[in-house]
């Protein structure tokens, strides 16, 4: 039990470490008018969920028999795109303008992109307690043992 308490933080705090690195790779192609490829940098998004079982055919039991099973944390499944129309603007003597003097950049929500990363922040800050309250406890708990 008390390392599950221990592994449910870390996962936690691993998933929302991946997610702020979304984040920041989402704000630092804000206005990446190309990628290596050559297309419109899409934001993505990272998937996440509970980790309930360790295979593929727990995953796909219906939730009703899922629920006796112990939570062991989160896990992330990997990112996605979003479908976001790009950002057009107007810039004429730009190198990458279309014949209409159009530049195509990433339909980024800078303060959506911001509001989730203090959302994830503090989520990060609530494993990073957890894990801490949860580590004092236990010491406490040694201290006791030993003294008695």
């Amino acid at each position: 039990m008390s390392d599950s308490i221990f592994a449910i933080a870390r996962s936690g705090l691993d998933v929302e470490r991946q997610r702020m690195e979304v984040i920041a790779q989402n704000l630092a192609n804000a206005g990446t008018t190309r990628t290596a490829m050559g297309e419109t940098y899409r934001p993505i998004r990272l998937v996440s969920g509970p980790r309930i079982g360790t295979t593929f055919a727990d995953h796909m039991r219906p939730a009703a028999t899922r629920a006796d099973q112990e939570m062991t944390g989160v896990q992330s499944y990997g990112v996605e795109r979003v479908d976001t129309p790009p950002r057009l603007v107007y810039d004429p003597a730009h190198p990458h303008a279309d014949t209409k003097g159009f530049v195509t950049y990433p339909g980024i929500d800078h303060a959506g992109e911001m509001a989730l990363m203090v959302q994830t922040l503090r989520t990060y800050e609530a494993d990073t307690v957890m894990f801490n309250a949860a580590r004092t406890m236990y010491m406490r708990a040694l201290d006791l043992g030993n003294r008695s």
